[in-house]
This record gives C-alpha cells, structure tokens and sequence, in this order.
C-alpha cells in the first residue's frame, strides 16, 4: 500500500515515492504497477499528475509501459537523479540546447566506437529502435521514445560500459533536449533521416563516417535550439 503523498511538488513526490519502492525491493525489477486509478488512489494525488510523473519514469528508463497491460518497473536507479533532473527541465530550451553541445563530445565517439565494434544483435537493436521511431511518428507521435533507444543502443554498441550508465543515468535530461528538437514541425522525419544515415554507417563498419554523420545530426539540433530560443 502506498502512503498519501502532502500536495506539494506532486509530480516530484510521486517519483521519489515510487522510486524508493523501486530501490528498496518491495517493487522489483519485472514488477507490475497497479492500475493508474488504483494507483492514484492509493498515492492521494490526480490520475494527470500521476501520469506526469510515469512519464518521467519512463524517460528515465526505470517503468516501461506494456499496450494493454500495464507499467512495469524495468530498471533501479540511484535516488539522487530523478529530482535534481526535473527541476532542470524548467529551464527549457536554452538548457536543452548546453545539453546537446554536452552530448556533442559524447556521443560523436561513441557512434564511432560503434561503427569498430557493433555486434550483429546490436546493429539489429539499433534498427528496430529506428523503426519505432518512425511506427510512433506515423500514429502521430514525436518519436521520442524511439529517439531515446537509438541512441542508448549506439551506447551499448560502443562497448564502453561507461557510455552506456552515462546515457542511463542522464535519461532523462537527454530526453528532454531530444524532445525540445523533435516538438518542431518537420523536424521528427528529418531526425529519422539522420538517424538512418547514422546507422548505415555503423553496419558498414566506417567509423570516420558514423562519427561525421552523428556530429552533423548534433549540429543540426542544436542549431534548431538556439534559434527557437532567439525566435529566428
């Protein structure tokens, strides 16, 4: 059972509720949420701040959701990461935008680490995250979410294990720079683009061209960024 939450930072207090369950076993990893009405009731909070704050976890990688089923947990994370992230994200496009420069020196090895040492099952995983992309878009969604596996299972592929908790860790706040970019008109069918010449040319194995092709990817978003934020 659930305690009531105090009406104040609801959307904060449901993720440290939920997430202290999570750490501390009594909702284990494979574990099913109750349904949303249940949940909210037992939490004492609304069904919209309550699937505020599932969101959130789920961009943080720790719940994933299962059509017509349910939420599950999937991941435990650290406590320390889930608030200090969402009062960030208030910050809005400016911050998104520091945070793809961030991903710049990241992510533009890590695609080229990829390209020398993807395995077959992780270029398909790459694939399919790019499917999803594109599945979501067409049912009229951003993509967000295939967005956010693309490039965690670019991570995985480099066979850095620290990219791969780095990218973990900063869900979240990576999500959120990904989604500033992709909530311009257009700009979720471009991102696809960019994401299929990317992963083109981490089959092939080109590592100059995977780093060269993800570097103009984070350019580009970036550059939407600042000018959506200066009204260019």
């Amino acid at each position: 059972m659930f305690r009531v939450l105090p009406h104040k930072q609801i959307y904060e207090e449901i993720i440290e509720e939920i997430g202290s369950r999570i750490r501390s076993g009594e909702l284990p990893v494979g574990a099913k949420l109750p349904p949303e009405r249940v949940l909210a009731e037992q939490l004492g909070v609304g069904r919209t701040s309550l699937r505020e704050a599932l969101r959130a976890m789920k961009r943080m990688g720790c719940i994933r959701s299962v059509v017509g089923d349910g939420n599950y947990v999937d991941r435990v994370l650290p406590g320390h990461v889930a608030l200090p992230l969402s009062m960030m994200l208030s910050q809005g496009n400016a911050l998104a935008a520091d945070v793809i420069q961030v991903r710049q020196y990241l992510e533009v090895h890590m695609a080229s680490m990829a390209a020398a040492s993807a395995t077959e099952d992780q270029l398909r995983s790459i694939r399919e995250a790019i499917e999803e992309m594109e599945s979501q878009i067409r049912e009229g969604g951003n993509g967000v979410e295939g967005d956010n596996r693309f490039h965690l299972e670019i991570a995985k592929a480099s066979q850095n294990k620290a990219f791969s908790i780095i990218v973990e860790l900063l869900a979240e706040l990576l999500a959120e720079s990904r989604k500033a970019t992709l909530s311009i008109p257009g700009q979720p069918v471009k991102s696809v683009e960019d994401h299929l010449r990317i992963y083109a040319a981490i089959q092939s194995g080109d590592a100059a061209a995977a780093e060269a092709a993800m570097a103009d990817h984070l350019m580009k978003a970036h550059q939407i960024l600042v000018d959506s934020d200066t009204g260019n």
